[in-house]
């Protein structure tokens, strides 16, 4: 774990500058090496996001170590045909096993009622699931937009979607580790969720954005969204240790500055060539999709997560254990996060939405 030497900022910790430079892809740790990941045979995974960008890479990587499965949760299904030609010619598997072992279900992150019919559709096809990796996100966009139930769509999209996704599919992860000895929840975040210090619950279902101008708005939706990500990875620790479920570890992670089409969202906010530049400088400084997959296998598969009891931890590239903000710590908003999403999530689907019947198993 990096050092603490020095404070850029007077309301986050004091980061190691290699640390720091990790963060941006000038520098990185070589914490893994998908060389020591273990074969996969006979595992069953869940992605969201895997036809594109980071999701794509991490689906190869499953297939390139001998997953039995792959469920991609997305909703285009054009880029997961586009990206079963570049499996193809990653893997020495045919097209027809590329078609086996991996499967397309639409879902709209951002709509509760879609995410409830594409993990019922989950329970109904899965015996077993033994990684779930969160891995779709919404990025900064130049306008904001409710979901449908009424809640920051951004927010909605990064975390509700996948609080909605995890907790039905709990019981089938719990079931998973007491036959097969683990399963895993792989959480994404980002070091924008440094940026946002304030946690106001009222502001979620906001009709309008909060700050100005737009592009401020956006960047603090997509940082508040993050810092959910790492809230909701701990008290689901929390959660899974209280429940018993000892053998399901759920850790989050920053990926990395990667030059995907995600990042062209910029050139909303900078306009063209702003958001071409910007791209480009990760282009040359920015870490890979490689190094990204590395640091989600490594949560998703990796012996050493059990060996060293990693549960809850916020790691950055590559497979390196770090610290987050202050507020990312806070066990009471954890708690408060929680309880608002489980409540927020009960309007739309009922009381008892977390229990849906299982017929896969």
């Amino acid at each position: 774990m990096s050092s603490f030497l020095f404070n850029p900022f007077s309301h986050l910790p004091t980061y190691n500058p290699v640390g720091l430079l990790s963060m941006t892809g000038i520098v990185n740790y070589h914490g893994f090496d998908l060389s020591d990941l273990p074969k996969l045979t006979g595992k069953i995974a869940v992605i969201t996001g895997g036809q594109a960008g980071i999701g794509r890479e991490i689906t190869a990587q499953l297939l390139l170590h001998g997953i039995a499965q792959v469920y991609i949760l997305a909703r285009s299904e054009g880029k997961y045909i586009d990206a079963k030609e570049e499996w193809t010619r990653r893997t020495s598997l045919s097209m027809s096993e590329i078609e086996k072992k991996t499967e397309f279900i639409s879902c709209n992150l951002s709509d509760i009622k879609d995410v409830q019919r594409a993990a019922s559709s989950l329970l109904q096809k899965c015996s077993r699931c033994d990684i779930l990796i969160h891995n779709a996100a919404l990025p900064m966009v130049p306008k904001y937009t409710l979901s449908p139930q009424g809640i920051d769509e951004v927010f909605a999209t990064n975390h509700i979607g996948h609080f909605v996704l995890t907790n039905i599919l709990l019981p089938l992860l719990e079931r998973t580790a007491a036959e097969h000895g683990t399963a895993r929840i792989v959480v994404t975040s980002s070091m924008l969720h440094l940026a946002c210090q304030h946690l106001d619950l009222n502001l979620l279902t906001s009709p309008t954005g909060i700050k100005s101008p737009a592009f401020v708005d956006s960047a603090w939706c997509y940082a508040r969204s993050k810092l959910a990500n790492i809230l909701f990875t701990r008290e689901l620790t929390r959660l899974l240790q209280k429940r018993g479920s000892s053998k399901v570890y759920a850790n989050v992670y920053y990926p990395g500055n990667i030059p995907t089409e995600a990042m062209d969202a910029w050139k909303e906010m900078l306009g063209n060539l702003g958001g071409a530049l910007f791209k480009g400088l990760f282009k040359w400084t920015g870490q890979t999709t490689t190094d990204a997959a590395t640091t989600a296998l490594f949560l998703a598969a990796s012996k050493d997560v059990e060996d060293r009891d990693l549960r809850g931890r916020y790691f950055i590239p590559i497979a390196t254990e770090d610290k987050t903000t202050t507020i990312a710590q806070d066990k009471d908003l954890a708690k408060n996060l929680w309880y608002w999403s489980e409540r927020k999530v009960a309007e739309t689907l009922g009381e008892g939405w977390q229990d849906v019947n299982e017929a896969g198993g």
